[in-house]
């Protein structure tokens, strides 16, 4: 077992909702002292933000003990390489795994190969459009599987009583604290949200560290009450040992070798 990578997703399944960099006007020096404020472990930064080719690594750096997961990858270095003279802060899987980032998060889903290329080292959480492909991806490996907020139907499908509830359910796109009981009682494990949905209403121009982890406490606290009214065994488990904490996940995952048996 890789004691690193079974760390990071402790860290961010005992988080429960993940905070998103994305695309938005928000200054990052005052979100990322607003995650830490919060005591925020795990982020998502993505490659969607101009920033993210000189941020990453700084990050990597500034926050080693931060659970580091890179989104919106493409799983292609061929397509990454000459997109990347549009969009010059697209990086390589490859490229970030020599950073040390922790995790690799795309609207996409993986390939096999991709999967078993850097699953014992850094979480995946690749997307599904279907639950047999859901299925495929955690067989090779992936930690998580993406799926959109707004689409109930899918992630109902991959939660029903047919599919014997393998799937570890990563939900993004329109998660409110309003929204969270819905999505969890529908089978979620995680949830995450981008910082334009976060912070909505708020003036990017008045923007403060304070205001960052005032929200962010608000989903996260929302997200615990939510799976907790799903999942009570998962509520208050941080003095428990890996061992005993990875039996009562009531998903597939390949964190201890008998999963393989």
């Amino acid at each position: 077992m890789n004691n690193h990578l079974l760390k990071c997703y402790r860290m961010a399944y005992e988080q429960c909702f993940v905070p998103i960099f994305v695309h938005d006007d928000f200054d990052t020096e005052t979100l990322l002292r607003g995650c830490e404020l919060a005591g925020v472990q795990v982020v998502e930064y993505t490659l969607r933000r101009p920033d993210a080719a000189e941020v990453i690594p700084a990050l990597r750096r500034r926050w080693p003990e931060c659970g580091l997961f890179v989104g919106s990858m493409l799983d292609s270095d061929k397509i990454t390489i000459q997109m990347r003279k549009k969009y010059p802060q697209l990086m390589t899987f490859a490229e970030l795994d020599e950073i040390g980032v922790d995790g690799f998060v795309s609207m996409l889903s993986f390939t096999n190969e991709t999967i078993r290329t850097y699953a014992e080292r850094c979480i995946m959480i690749p997307t599904a459009s279907t639950p047999g492909e859901a299925l495929r991806q955690v067989d090779a490996g992936a930690h998580f599987i993406k799926l959109k907020g707004s689409d109930r139907e899918l992630r109902k499908n991959c939660h029903a009583a047919p599919t014997h509830g393998f799937c570890p359910i990563f939900v993004t796109g329109g998660v409110t604290p309003e929204r969270m009981s819905e999505i969890y009682a529908e089978g979620a494990i995680i949830t995450a949200s981008g910082f334009d949905l976060i912070l909505k209403g708020i003036d990017p121009q008045a923007l403060t560290a304070e205001m960052v982890a005032e929200r962010l406490t608000l989903y996260i606290n929302a997200a615990k009450a939510a799976r907790a009214e799903v999942l009570p065994q998962l509520a208050d488990t941080q003095n428990l040992t890996d061992d005993a904490w990875l039996d009562l996940l009531p998903h597939y995952h390949s964190l201890k070798e008998e999963a393989y048996v």
